[in-house]
């Protein structure tokens, strides 16, 4: 069985750093020993109407919201590995990458109100990554980050089990300054998709 590896472009600048260090983690995936299936989406290209808070998903676990995220849900819900890549904006995620997370409320509630199986402890394991540059330098650029990720991750079952992260990235192309940085990005999306059993 081949490992399902969804990418998540969540820049709304194409051909950007995040973009960069994305596509050699899906060319690493790609080339890995165990014959990964990718699959990648653009969020900018995605109409997503932001969380209205109304609850209705704590009944049956789905989004009374009928826009395009309801195109993404069975995305992340097939996939063993997901690798979301996002630059900083003022502290935190794109506007459009944390509309996705904030929709992905209804897995939550799916996973821990209605106690789905298919989202429980005995459900197969998945695993996210996450890549990330900012323009400063700040120690603190990425925590507040890093936890959405964690828990928009664990909303569908996945570990957060690593990152790439770097400060002082802003201008477009500033990433191919770094002679590491996108060997790094293909070395890891080869040792995710490697490394994963599905199903297990």
């Amino acid at each position: 069985m081949a490992v399902k590896v969804l990418g998540i472009y969540g820049s709304p600048r194409k051909g950007g750093n995040t973009d960069l260090l994305l596509d050699q983690a899906l060319k690493g995936a790609k080339e890995a020993g165990a014959g990964a299936e990718v699959d990648s989406l653009r969020v900018c290209d995605f109409k997503i109407t932001p969380c209205r808070g109304c609850h209705a998903c704590t009944k049956a676990g789905v989004c009374a919201i009928k826009d395009d995220m309801q195109q993404i849900y069975p995305r992340l819900l097939a996939a063993d590995i997901v690798i979301l890549a996002s630059p900083i904006y003022f502290y935190g995620l794109t506007g459009w990458t944390k509309a996705m997370v904030d929709r992905s409320q209804a897995l939550w509630e799916r996973k821990y109100t209605l106690l789905d199986p298919a989202l429980g402890d005995q459900a197969p394991k998945k695993n996210g990554f996450f890549i990330s540059v900012g323009g400063t330098k700040g120690q603190k650029l990425f925590e507040g980050t890093t936890l959405s990720v964690k828990y928009f991750f664990d909303a569908f079952n996945a570990a957060y089990t690593g990152d790439l992260l770097f400060r002082k990235i802003d201008a477009f192309g500033d990433i191919l300054k770094d002679p590491e940085a996108l060997p790094q990005a293909f070395e890891a999306g080869k040792k995710l998709a490697s490394g994963f059993i599905p199903g297990q």
